[in-house]
């Protein structure tokens, strides 16, 4: 008589969640350790600023609803392509299994031909969620893009991605194809690369393709940025403005790239709407980032947290074929690792989300610190809040997990608490 088999779960049936876990618990504790750690004030001091009675009458109100509705779009569209990576990965009727057959004949061009069709198909997928978004944004005052401009965006974004997801298909097939077992070691290097690689070209060869940038001309703007970098003493690189008002009425800066590539971005809207203390206080931020290496560190955060990740991923993919039937030498690899990629990079954004306000908090206490203007502070996050329509005190649970900046009247908070300190 021949025993039934063992249907019980087994430890490596559940090895790829524990691992997914430990990653995430992992991030956390590297966060802590990479982190600037919190400003030396006591910033929870939001209830002395009046922010409702100031705004008048709805004034925070419209953004609360414009926000509450934003944040089911975008858990809308996050669980979209979620979604379709997953039907992908564990559905093998008779569509599925002729795409992957027919992959199967030449693999490294199936390889190729499989991360293309991901590309088209996660473009679908958010397809709704992004036109719910425009439409919103339309119809609240903060998008000034029409349809067709919209449309054009999304079709040069779909242009450059299909060549690049198949280009890292074609990567990551080789690299599971190569060293099995250790696919981790390998992917982890390939993540790291690709995270230096691209952190260098987004600002040269990407962004350019979606907005203009020009150099900051000489004037009054230019003078105030090179003052305060001379004051910070930092390589501010290049400084240019961007042509944001073609899609949006937000007001905003960034600093981005590395090495030949470093830049700060400022705002077309910004450089026109803010007033004088105002701009300052926005550049001072954004140079405390560069004062601080703050896109190094994050870089730091990816190389130590992405190997676990990358091992959480080849379990996850290995079990899917296991359980599928796949060949572990077909592109159909691609599959369950592109789904457990996607999983990873949502798990892994939370304790990097966490990072990230640190690092703005302490960019805001340093900038305070520049301009020696609290109040200034106070009213370019009320200028902000009001312009992009930010939510000045969101759900406590969604900004933990997603939001990579801290509330307003935490900003405010801190200025507050820095303004009774003189």
């Amino acid at each position: 008589m021949t025993a039934a088999p063992d249907a019980r779960p087994r430890l490596n049936d559940y090895a790829p969640a524990l691992v997914a876990l430990a990653a995430v618990l992992f991030a956390f504790l590297v966060g802590q350790l990479l982190g600037p750690g919190d400003p030396p004030v006591d910033f929870d001091q939001a209830d002395k600023f009046t922010w409702f009675e100031q705004a008048g009458p709805g004034g925070t109100e419209v953004a609360e609803r414009y926000r509450s509705r934003v944040r089911l779009i975008a858990a809308f569209g996050m669980f979209s392509g979620i979604a379709v990576l997953a039907f992908l990965a564990f559905y093998r009727g008779p569509p599925v299994r002729h795409l992957l057959t027919v992959a199967s004949r030449n693999p490294w061009r199936g390889a190729a031909g499989v991360g293309a069709m991901l590309a088209v198909a996660l473009a679908i997928a958010g397809l709704p969620a992004s036109l719910l978004s425009f439409d919103l944004g339309r119809d609240y005052g903060l998008v000034t893009q029409d349809l067709g401009g919209w449309a054009g965006d999304r079709l040069l974004s779909l242009a450059f991605s299909i060549p690049l997801t198949a280009l890292f298909a074609l990567a990551s097939y080789a690299a599971w194809r190569r060293f099995r077992k250790r696919f981790w070691v390998a992917a982890s290097a390939l993540g790291v690369l690709f995270a230096f690689f691209w952190l260098w070209l987004w600002p040269v060869a990407v962004s350019p393709l979606f907005n203009r940038f020009e150099p900051l001309p000489p004037g009054p703007a230019r003078a105030e940025v090179m003052r305060l970098a001379g004051l910070s003493g930092v390589d501010v690189g290049q400084v240019y403005s961007v042509d944001a008002s073609r899609r949006s009425v937000a007001l905003n800066a960034y600093v981005h790239g590395i090495g030949t590539s470093k830049r700060v971005v400022i705002y077309d809207n910004a450089l026109r709407n803010l007033s004088g203390d105002e701009f300052t206080t926005l550049v001072a931020h954004e140079l405390a980032h560069v004062e601080s290496n703050d896109i190094y560190r994050g870089l730091a955060f990816a190389i130590l947290v992405i190997p676990l990740g990358a091992l959480a991923i080849q379990l996850g993919a290995a079990a899917i074929l296991r359980r599928n039937g796949d060949s572990e030498s077909s592109p159909a690899v691609l599959l369950p690792l592109a789904l457990g990629l996607s999983v990873m990079m949502m798990l892994l954004a939370i304790p990097g989300n966490h990072l990230s306000r640190q690092i703005e908090i302490k960019a805001d206490y340093r900038a305070i610190e520049l301009t020696g203007d609290p109040a200034a502070m106070v009213r370019l996050q009320r200028r902000i809040a009001e312009s992009n329509l930010s939510d000045p005190d969101p759900p406590v649970v969604w900004q933990a997990l997603f939001a990579t900046h801290p509330p307003a009247l935490d900003r405010i908070g801190l200025a507050l608490a820095m303004q009774e300190k003189e």
